[in-house]
């Protein structure tokens, strides 16, 4: 019986949750988890989240962050920033390519494979520090979103797995 492949879940949670509203459906974290598990032994899972500081908006996501780390997920966290548009308005930012760079970079010594859950064409740099590494790295992400360079990269999209991962 061969082993299965020892991999890291990565999630960009702002590129999911924003996609997922922008494509009318979103993924549900368990399903996604256990779905990568059929044929894998996850043994990093990062969940990458932004940190309101004012209510109720900290409560919720106080309350997503607990629920994420029953599912198996550790949280990485940092404030989210205000940032004025050229508008004028103002708008919650907080991005963590580097970040997230930087855990694949540390865990990969771990690991088989990584799945990146993003559709930012910034991870083509960590794409090419995995492979040199002779490591693998496949990105999933929603269809409408999906940056061409990850198009041309090993990917899945989210909307072909849309029944298995899809919050109901």
């Amino acid at each position: 019986m061969d082993k299965k492949p020892k991999v890291g879940l990565y999630i960009d949670g702002a590129n999911l949750f924003y996609q997922g509203k922008r494509n009318g459906w979103m993924v549900d974290y368990k399903r996604l988890f256990n779905w990568v598990k059929e044929e894998s032994d996850i043994v990093v899972a990062k969940y990458f989240i932004g940190e309101p500081s004012w209510e109720p908006a900290k409560s919720l996501n106080k309350a997503f962050n607990s629920y994420l780390r029953k599912v198996g997920y550790s949280i990485v966290t940092k404030s989210l920033k205000k940032i004025k548009t050229k508008d004028g308005i103002i708008k919650n930012k907080c991005n963590f390519d580097v970040e997230m760079h930087d855990e694949i970079i540390h865990d990969l010594e771990k690991l088989d494979m990584i799945y990146l859950v993003s559709g930012d064409s910034d991870f083509m740099r960590t794409k090419e520090r995995v492979l040199s590494k002779n490591k693998k790295i496949k990105f999933l992400a929603y269809k409408k979103g999906c940056a061409w360079e990850i198009r041309l990269s090993w990917h899945i999209l989210l909307d072909d797995i849309k029944e298995e991962i899809k919050r109901t």
